[in-house]
């Protein structure tokens, strides 16, 4: 049970350890309280994975944010139609552009 989700009345501010036992003994009694699920490392895993992934593709797509900024703040057009084809890759690599530093 998530401690979080325990029913807690505003008065009751002070903490013992009998009345958090009475209080659970109610509530699982009464059938407030709900079961958590406590994640497989398996989950764990899959979730780690997920997350990586999903902030992989985030920072892919401000990179090409990115680029695609700096090519219009140089004025630079592509002439293809899709922005990251084989082709529109390989203009990338032959372009040149007009300050070393960039």
């Amino acid at each position: 049970m998530a401690p979080s989700l325990i029913p807690k009345k505003p008065r009751e501010r002070i903490k013992t350890d009998r009345r958090d036992a009475l209080k659970l003994v109610r509530s699982l009694k009464s059938e407030d309280l709900t079961p958590i699920y406590v994640p497989e490392p398996e989950d764990e895993a899959f979730r780690d994975l997920y997350r990586t992934r999903e902030a992989a593709m985030k920072d892919l797509k401000e990179a090409k944010y990115q680029l695609k900024a700096l090519l219009l703040l140089n004025n630079i057009r592509n002439e293809g139609t899709a922005n990251c084809s084989k082709k529109h890759l390989r203009w990338l690599t032959e372009l040149i552009l007009p300050h070393p530093a960039q």
